[in-house]
């Protein structure tokens, strides 16, 4: 009983929003096979995965809901938002658009489905685009600044740059999903004793 609730303490379930083709699933896909995904792109309906990673020399599970981007998908995601501890708000950097939606779409999903407040994390995914591509090119990539006005304007209690292309900041993400975790349980926990003493 003690051993399954100590295992039970090692998982972390995080959820994944965003637009469709930002990066979510091949992030899902990085983090757990520790490895660059393949190329091809296929649009996901609903995905779960599990990797582990290491926080203060302590091993975490980190089960994922990679949500679909289509916005005519809200029943499904909805069960996801509940039974997650942490939300991670996805934008490509190479996609002013998506940042835009992270703003007016999807944090307005989230709050009308979670009813307590749980920590969110704002993620910039395919750095490896911009980098190769900088200013030059004409195209109007979303700056590392411009990720960090927006995280603290929607309240995010963490803000990250990665890419699965090159793995760069992959670790980092759910390393940080599970900090945000914790720190929340407790908080949770600290509230629940000051109640209990009255």
């Amino acid at each position: 009983m003690i051993k399954d609730k100590i295992m039970a303490q090692k998982v972390v379930n995080c959820t994944i929003i965003g637009d469709g083709m930002v990066g979510k699933t091949s992030l899902a896909l990085a983090f757990v096979n520790k490895q660059p995904p393949g190329e091809a792109y296929v649009a996901t309906v609903f995905d779960n995965y599990a990797g582990t990673v290491s926080v203060h020399g302590e091993q975490y599970t980190v089960g994922i809901f990679d949500s679909p981007g289509q916005h005519d998908y809200e029943d499904v995601r909805a069960f996801s938002y509940r039974d997650s501890e942490v939300i991670i708000a996805c934008y490509s950097v190479n996609d002013t658009d998506s940042l835009q939606n992270v703003k007016d779409v999807w944090i307005q999903e989230a709050k009308s489905h979670v009813k307590r407040k749980k920590p969110l994390l704002l993620l910039g995914c395919q750095t490896d685009i911009r980098e190769k591509g900088g200013r030059q090119s004409g195209q109007d990539y979303v700056t590392q600044d411009e990720g960090v006005a927006l995280a603290k304007e929607i309240g995010a209690e963490a803000y990250i740059e990665c890419s699965s292309l090159t793995m760069e900041g992959v670790t980092e993400v759910f390393q940080s999903v599970v900090t945000l975790a914790l720190k929340n349980r407790k908080k949770k926990s600290r509230i629940l004793n000051r109640l209990l003493r009255r």
